[in-house]
């Protein structure tokens, strides 16, 4: 028994003595040479000469006024509603002006007399159709509901440049936790270093202990380096994705909040997946604009259809013509000394001007008789059109299906995996911390440490992960209902 009770007592004074010599041997020596740390940039882009602040609402409001694919689908809709205005012109009159002017020359020969004349025409000209059994209509109706496809053509760019900012951002982000996290790593092992060299220069520790130290601490840098590198290419990515790609880079973009995250594993989304399964059928703009292209290739076919019928067409002519060379026969104001009482005659030679003037009016009918079945075939070619836009519409119906079903069960598994990483970094803080404790009074091993330091750092890299992951995972599930 009085042995049992003298062993602990041994050891607990045996490391009171190791502790003490190693604090007296700690400062007597020289201060232990610092590892040198390869140079690197800062590891928060934007620097410390901060510029203005970029919350997540201004980038997004960036993307939607300067991305270019924003730009591209706007002048769409512009050409689109050109196209509208040629076909309302068919509702208006087409009017015309011809003018011509000519001279020839005539030689002369035995019996005939050399002669030129000039001949002048002026004719405006307009025609204007009547009726043409709704095809006019037809087409017309045709480019309004394409108009209305382009529009939500826009929309549907519009929710994915929103998206393309968001992951952005959030990736952003992300690699701005994750160089943090690697910078805690390079201090953590650097004092691990620092600790084994203490300890071999009182020869309480091999010197593999050193060896492995500085390894671990050597993979350290090279991962924040690496970390580094991925803030900068995070950064561009975000310029990018708002069409900015000039934007200097001492903007400030502030880090989410430690109540945000910490509601990230206890909210919920406000629509259940039924809901937001109709929601998606509801709004989503790529279905939106199916709808609009099938209503317009119903038009095309209608039209199709009436190119079997005809046209009635009203054509206005005016026309002031002369040739110079003609003649009229009229009576002059001469008294015929041969004919009391009477008056002579004589042919002249009119001037070009005044011209003479006609006007005709006409309405014709144009019947189609036969064209080569071009019409039957044109018919034919917009029935199997208007099917194709259907499967098509048919498809991305399933892919929003897809995209929402997706997204809410991504959504929840992000939430889970929030809690579960939050758990794993506690325990494997706790974990370090007591092999840290351990190394420290001596009993624990230099790979109990490094060990430690690894399933931590993994730790607190897959939580960092997870809340970026389910920011990003959410940003998927709003598009994906249709209110990016």
């Amino acid at each position: 028994m009085a042995a049992t009770r003298i062993a602990p007592a041994l050891l607990t004074a045996l490391l009171i003595f190791i502790c003490l010599r190693v604090s007296l041997y700690a400062a007597a020596a020289p201060a232990p040479t610092q590892p040198v740390v390869p140079p690197s940039g800062p590891v928060v882009v934007p620097p410390p000469n901060a510029g203005p602040v970029l919350t997540l609402d201004q980038a997004v409001a960036n993307g939607l006024e300067y991305h270019p694919s924003i730009k591209q689908a706007f002048e769409r809709i512009g050409a689109q509603a050109a196209v509208v205005r040629q076909q309302l012109a068919a509702y208006y009159p087409t009017i015309n002006l011809n003018s011509q002017w000519s001279r020839s020359n005539q030689s002369g020969g035995s019996g005939v007399a050399a002669q030129a004349n000039d001949f002048v025409q002026i004719s405006p000209t307009g025609t204007f159709t009547l009726y043409n059994f709704g095809k006019r209509e037809g087409a017309v109706q045709s480019a309004r509901e394409t108009l209305d496809a382009t529009r939500y053509n826009l929309k549907t760019t519009a929710d994915t440049v929103v998206l393309g900012v968001k992951q952005a951002f959030y990736s952003y982000l992300q690699a701005r936790a994750l160089a943090r996290v690697a910078e805690e790593t390079v201090r953590d092992r650097d004092l691990i270093v620092q600790q084994a060299r203490a300890f071999f220069e009182v020869g309480t520790r091999a010197k593999i202990d050193v060896a492995r130290a500085e390894a671990n601490l050597y993979n350290a840098q090279s991962g924040l380096i690496g970390a580094q590198n991925t803030i900068r290419v995070a950064w561009v990515t975000l310029k990018n994705a708002m069409g900015l790609p000039d934007l200097p880079d001492n903007v400030v973009v502030p880090d989410l909040s430690a109540d945000q995250v910490q509601n990230f594993a206890t909210v919920s989304f406000p629509l259940t997946l039924d809901q937001s399964r109709k929601q998606a059928y509801d709004i989503r703009p790529e279905l939106k604009s199916f709808e609009a292209q099938l209503r317009a290739q119903d038009q095309v076919i209608a039209t199709n259809r009436r190119g079997h019928l005809p046209d009635v067409i009203l054509d206005v002519n005016e026309a002031w013509r002369h040739v110079s060379n003609d003649t009229v026969t009229r009576t002059t104001k001469i008294p015929d000394p041969n004919n009391p009482g009477g008056f002579l005659t004589k042919d002249d030679n009119l001037p070009v001007f005044p011209l003479k003037s006609s006007f005709n009016v006409r309405i014709s009918i144009n019947i189609p008789i036969f064209d080569g079945f071009r019409t039957t075939n044109r018919v034919e070619e917009s029935v199997r059109t208007y099917y194709a836009i259907r499967a098509q519409a048919d498809q991305q119906k399933q892919q929003v299906a897809l995209e929402v079903e997706q997204g809410y069960a991504n959504l929840l598994s992000a939430q889970e995996r929030i809690r579960s990483f939050k758990s794993a970094q506690d325990a494997a803080k706790e974990n370090l911390d007591l092999a840290n404790g351990r190394y420290q009074v001596g009993v624990g091993s230099i790979i109990e440490v490094t060990d430690a330091q690894q399933l931590y750092t993994s730790a607190e890299v897959d939580y960092v992960n997870s809340i970026y992951n389910y920011k990003v995972a959410e940003a998927q599930l709003l598009k994906a209902v249709g209110t990016p």
